[in-house]
């Protein structure tokens, strides 16, 4: 298998601040003319790439793509480590290159208004709403590419990026329990907001001890995240509950007793909540 690349530097500090001059190249043309030139190709001697493995990302969305997607990502990097994994030169070759496609279909870009020509349009206005609103409209394709051809800070590279964010949801679920690897990994992302709660927040995502409990919490007692509102109910809990315990010295049933309490704290706050209405 080939070495995994990355860009220079100063490679992606000029498509930083290209972003406007080069969205017609995310959104159709793309970047293969620059595959080869200088500082697009810089190998890691440590990590190879299954690049028929990233072909297979699936664009369309969903819980189950990003079960399977996360999968992809983590078996395709081999030799690869949490401390490369925030390293935003290799994400950024990743989502211009190799996973353009990808992150194209799962985070196009909107075509831009044209402007509207001729007197009758000045007179009414409708050419400076036109004008208006493909600016609007450019400005969000801006933030889009920004935001996930790139991987600036933790939040970048662990819940932004196209690429990476599906790397660090399969690392997290494997450090958590790697017999059951896809299925804690489909837990952390049954939901959108189960996914903010339990990995995009680094106190609770880096202690694998606590994860493994709400997980068993979670296949235990499936009410626990029966509504988004009990889910949140219940992270609640789990700060006031949890709050100076170290879980990591405590056995796996003295942690569930802990997190049953949280679970029954959430559910009794949203049945009062819902009998006060």
């Amino acid at each position: 298998m080939p070495k995994l690349k990355y860009v220079a530097e100063s490679i992606l500090a000029d498509l930083k601040a290209n972003v406007p001059s080069n969205l017609e190249r995310y959104r159709s043309s793309g970047f293969g003319d620059c595959a080869d030139l200088n500082g697009w190709a810089m190998e890691l001697s440590s990590v190879e790439v299954d690049l028929d493995r990233l072909a297979r990302l699936d664009s369309t969305g969903g819980s189950a793509a990003e079960v399977d997607n996360s999968m992809i990502v983590f078996g395709a990097l081999e030799g690869f480590t949490p401390a490369l994994a925030t390293e935003e030169r290799i994400w950024t070759r990743l989502t211009h290159l190799e996973c353009l496609g990808f992150t194209r279909n799962r985070w196009p870009l909107r075509n831009e208004p044209k402007e509207r020509n001729g007197l009758l349009g000045s007179l009414t206005g409708s050419r400076e709403k036109a004008v208006e609103e493909r600016k609007r409209v450019r400005r969000q394709n801006i933030s889009q590419v920004e935001t996930h051809y790139f991987a600036r800070g933790r939040t970048g590279y662990r819940d932004d990026n196209a690429v990476s964010r599906l790397w660090w949801n399969a690392f997290i679920a494997w450090r958590v329990d790697p017999q059951d690897h896809k299925g804690v990994l489909s837990e952390l992302l049954r939901t959108a907001d189960i996914r903010s709660n339990l990995v995009e927040r680094p106190m609770l995502s880096n202690r694998a001890s606590l994860l493994r409990g709400i997980i068993r919490t979670m296949r235990s007692h499936p009410d626990v995240y029966g509504t988004e509102r009990t889910f949140r109910e219940f992270m609640k809990a789990l700060n006031l509950r949890g709050s100076g315990v170290l879980f990591e010295s405590l056995s796996g049933q003295e942690t569930d007793k802990i997190l049953l309490k949280c679970r029954d704290d959430a559910l009794r706050r949203v049945q009062n909540s819902e009998q006060a209405a």
